[in-house]
């Protein structure tokens, strides 16, 4: 009778989120914490309001505010106002992609390049963009058109210097390693350079991104183009401070939730970073 040595496979201990976990704690502490932010804030602006500590035609009681939003919500010129000022933004956006990328790209490999253009790039990001928009206005007009320029120049400087500084990041040691094997430069550019790289960009695009939101807003409300900037301004005329505030409690919903869907689409692209982030969480 011979026996047979079985030998079991390798099981890994795979991690469950629990209440005895740190994960678990963190995570349910950070929670609590932006749920007592935000009571404390309703709180204070509610006695604010309330004691009339700012006249009404200012600071509206939150419960305004609310039913205000929620009208909106029902009202088709809102939805409109929300593309018009999407679609600017985006538009601004996607320019400064094709224009930041590739330009960070090539001073981030070159680098005499990137200390020629130092000056010039800390110049752009230090400039207030709206300040050029009554040239804009003479030059382009109260337009769709104007309103994409003034969002691409403030967009561009975030996507542009993160992008020279992933591909600055690049390891000598693999740098040094396509360049010995004579890698040919399209598959160096794509297979080492662009991942690299690509982390840092898509945080200068998720920065930028809220930017844009902010610019093409700002731009509606200074140059009355439209959008929800316009339809904010045109509240304020009316002496309607509830569905100004309302305005900006939906900007800024519509700045989390463009966030938070480049936040998704990085994961799901750049797959080595989000579990370099995921273990890295852990590790804390």
């Amino acid at each position: 009778m011979t026996s047979v040595n079985a030998t079991r496979p390798a099981t890994r201990a795979v991690r469950v989120p629990g209440p005895d976990t740190v994960w678990y704690d963190r995570r349910l502490g950070r929670l609590l914490g932006r749920l007592a932010v935000g009571v404390t804030i309703l709180v204070i602006w509610w006695i604010a309001a309330e004691l009339e500590l700012m006249p009404r035609a200012i600071l509206p009681t939150p419960l305004s505010v609310l039913f205000a939003f929620i009208g909106l919500l029902g009202s088709g010129a809102f939805w409109l106002a929300v593309a018009q000022t999407l679609s600017a933004a985006l538009s601004g956006l996607g320019l400064a992609l094709l224009v930041g990328v590739p330009l960070g790209l090539v001073l981030g490999l070159v680098p005499p390049a990137e200390r020629s253009t130092r000056f010039l790039l800390d110049l752009g990001r230090s400039f207030p963009v709206i300040a050029l928009l009554p040239v804009l206005i003479l030059v382009l007009g109260v337009t769709f058109r104007m309103e994409v320029t003034v969002v691409f120049l403030g967009v561009l400087w975030p996507i542009l210097l993160q992008t020279i500084y992933g591909s600055r990041r690049l390891d000598p040691v693999v740098r040094d390693t396509t360049r010995s094997y004579r890698i040919n430069l399209g598959l160096r550019f794509a297979k080492v350079l662009l991942p690299a790289a690509a982390p840092f960009t898509m945080t200068g695009v998720r920065v930028a991104a809220s930017i844009a939101i902010l610019l093409a807003i700002a731009v509606e409300i200074l140059g009355r183009t439209p959008g929800m900037g316009l339809s904010l301004g045109n509240a304020q005329l009316d002496e309607r401070p509830d569905i100004s505030i309302a305005y900006l409690f939906a900007a800024g919903f519509l700045g989390l939730g463009l966030n938070s869907l480049l936040q998704l689409v990085e994961d799901r692209v750049l797959v080595w970073n989000a579990r370099g982030d995921q273990a890295g969480g852990y590790a804390q």
